[in-house]
This record gives structure tokens, C-alpha cells and sequence, in this order.
């Protein structure tokens, strides 16, 4: 929840707001914060869309649409993500030893 402030010029009557833009985007139900924390909590605990919808206090369908948009706009759509990045490598596994023979992961 959060408190919005309004303010009135006792000369003119003109009324105003305060500024909460750099706290969340407009008409959105999450903060910025909030978002960085279901994003965090997401990317290192791995914990279910419910999970996160319940600590954020909002509807499953809310986190399912904020949480993965915020990843995309914070992960992938950042610019200078591969700015220093000289060589790409692929790291093989084997995932599963079987009768059949050995399973590799990329």
C-alpha cells in the first residue's frame, strides 16, 4: 500500500500530487522494488508463481506477467550485457550415465 500525498495552494486552489514515478511505472500494481525483489527471489530460490504471487500480496496472474516481463527488460533487453564478453563457450556434461550409454547436456 502506499500513501499518495496531495497537496492544495490556499491562493489559487490549484491541487497536485506527489511525484511516484521513480517507485513504480504508472498504472502498475508492483513496485520497482518489489519487482527486484520477486526477480532476485525468482533467478536464486526458484520458488513457484504462487509463492512469489503470495509475498507480494497480489493475484498469480499479476506476478506471472510482472516477474518475467521485469527479467526480460533487466536481463535481455540490457544493452551492454555482452559489452566485454571476447570468446563464447559451450560447457558439455554428461547429465545421465545409462545401460544404453552416457546422455550429454549443453
Amino acid at each position: 500500500m502506499v500513501t499518495i500525498r496531495r497537496y492544495r495552494c490556499t491562493g489559487c486552489g490549484h491541487v497536485w500530487r506527489q511525484d511516484t514515478s521513480r517507485a513504480a511505472e504508472p498504472r502498475t500494481k508492483l513496485s520497482r522494488r518489489g519487482l527486484r525483489w520477486a526477480l532476485e527471489g525468482s533467478v536464486v530460490q526458484h520458488p513457484t508463481a504462487a509463492r512469489v504471487a503470495e509475498g507480494l500480496g497480489v493475484a498469480w496472474n499479476t506476478a506471472n506477467d510482472a516477474v518475467p516481463a521485469e527479467g526480460k527488460r533487466v536481463l535481455i533487453d540490457e544493452q551492454g550485457r555482452f559489452a566485454d564478453v571476447r570468446m563464447d563457450g559451450v560447457d558439455e556434461h554428461v547429465w545421465r550415465h545409462t545401460r544404453q550409454g552416457d546422455k550429454y547436456v549443453t
